[in-house]
């Protein structure tokens, strides 16, 4: 065993416990320790040099082990477990700063940032719409009445604000 990958191992293990608050060590069939086991060994697969077998005796079990939690759990994990999904993610991304994975980042976070700014453009023509529509009804609204309409609408507003005071002081 080679002492990076030793060391490299021991911190994929503690990262995994720490954030799981569970022993990957502890002999259990429970699907949150078998899911942990899972991403933890594929993390070690990918992280280190490590056979197979001495992945498994750094949590106790076999070589056949790892490899059933790597080629059987590990998809399963990634498919409904959104939190050891987000675990296995933040870890590859927090080690991953090798020019490929800062461009798909970059990338990943550039098309983001687009449809956030599309989004932010769609809300701010949707309000334009209807700043427009109520400018239109306001301008229909015989000029005698247009006072009343005001107070009504000063009104409303007050309640509108009173009731969101509300609701927020009851959050």
């Amino acid at each position: 065993m080679d002492l990076n990958s030793t060391l490299q191992t021991k911190q994929i293990r503690n990262y995994m416990e720490t954030c799981l608050g569970i022993d990957l060590s502890f002999r259990s069939r429970k699907r949150s320790n078998v899911y942990a086991r899972a991403v933890y060994f594929k993390l070690c697969k990918e992280y280190t040099r490590l056979s197979l077998t001495d992945i498994g005796a750094s949590v106790n079990v076999d070589h056949a082990t790892v490899i059933h939690g790597i080629n059987n759990v590990f998809p399963i994990v990634m498919q409904y477990d959104g939190h050891l999904q987000d675990l296995y993610e933040d870890y590859k991304y927090s080690n991953n700063h090798d020019a490929e994975s800062i461009f798909e980042n970059y990338s990943r976070l550039l098309k983001e940032n687009i449809e956030l700014r599309n989004k932010i453009k769609d809300v701010k023509d949707s309000e334009s719409l209807l700043d427009r529509r109520f400018i239109d009804l306001y301008n229909e609204i015989p000029k005698e009445k247009k006072h009343d309409v005001y107070d009504k609408l000063d009104v409303i507003v007050k309640v509108a604000k009173a009731f969101h005071e509300r609701d927020t002081v009851q959050s």
